[in-house]
């Protein structure tokens, strides 16, 4: 005998709710999330940036503006190269649209200390009073 059927051959209907789907669609949601963070975080390092190390590093955690220097002393604002000459003028501009109180300069270890110091005065120039240079946190060793 069929279940679905009652008497006179009229249907009855099925109140249940099946999750198992529902479950399913929130694992595969949660995995495509997951691919995409990661290729995001993957897509932000293929700038060559050798940093210093240092034994003082602390972690920071707050948005900002961030701010490398390669070894071929390419200068990125984000994702997009400036050439130094240029470097206020597209700061200001991405300052105009969205301001930061905070940013963060990776440098290369050989970049000159002259050149790091360029960038630091035109960050501040344009409001930005925190800027956090981002190392290579190195083990600290047992003083014996």
């Amino acid at each position: 005998m069929n279940s679905n059927k009652t008497k006179g051959n009229q249907f009855r209907y099925i109140s249940e709710i099946n999750i198992t789907s529902l479950a399913d669609v929130a694992i595969n949601l949660m995995i495509i999330f997951l691919i995409a963070g990661i290729s995001v975080a993957l897509s932000r390092t293929e700038i060559s940036v050798t940093l210093p190390k240092s034994s003082a590093a602390t972690i920071q955690k707050g948005e900002g503006l961030t701010i490398t220097i390669t070894k071929e002393k390419k200068i990125l604002i984000e994702n997009k190269t400036v050439s130094l000459e240029k470097f206020s003028q597209e700061l200001a501009q991405i300052q105009n649209e969205k301001p930061f109180s905070r940013a963060y300069l990776l440098a290369d270890v050989n970049i000159d200390y002259g050149t790091i110091i360029k960038v630091i005065t035109e960050v501040r120039n344009q409001g930005i009073e925190q800027i956090g240079l981002v190392v290579t946190p190195e083990a600290i060793q047992k003083k014996k």
